[in-house]
């Protein structure tokens, strides 16, 4: 699971979706406070403050999720790759989670 580090306590999860949106494009969904599901037919889980799906279409087959936690005065962004199968997860990891980890990496209000 790739961790991103950003050096400072006070990261938002408003300030991570706006930079996924930015980053990603209208192709993408981003849904933060939402967590993701691991039955295939159903929809993001809600309630989840520390969280945000990513998702290609629908988000059922095509998704990662991010989760944020702080700790001494700093932010992780844990990026899961998420689907219904080992080799559906293999393909987000290197597809969509890959895309959510470089576009972080890159977010100047993030990073």
């Amino acid at each position: 699971m790739p961790t991103i580090i950003v050096p400072r306590p006070d990261v938002t999860i408003e300030q991570v979706s706006d930079a996924l949106r930015q980053g990603l494009g209208p192709r993408y969904n981003v849904l933060p406070g939402k967590g993701m599901n691991w039955n295939p037919v159903g929809n993001p889980r809600p309630d989840h403050p520390d969280k945000i799906v990513v998702g290609a279409g629908s988000t059922r087959l095509f998704r990662a999720e991010v989760v944020i936690s702080w700790r001494t005065g700093q932010t992780f962004l844990h990026v899961i790759a998420g689907g219904i199968s080992l080799p559906l997860r293999l393909i987000n990891r290197f597809w969509i989670a890959r895309k959510v980890e470089q576009v972080l990496q890159a977010a100047p209000g993030v990073s």
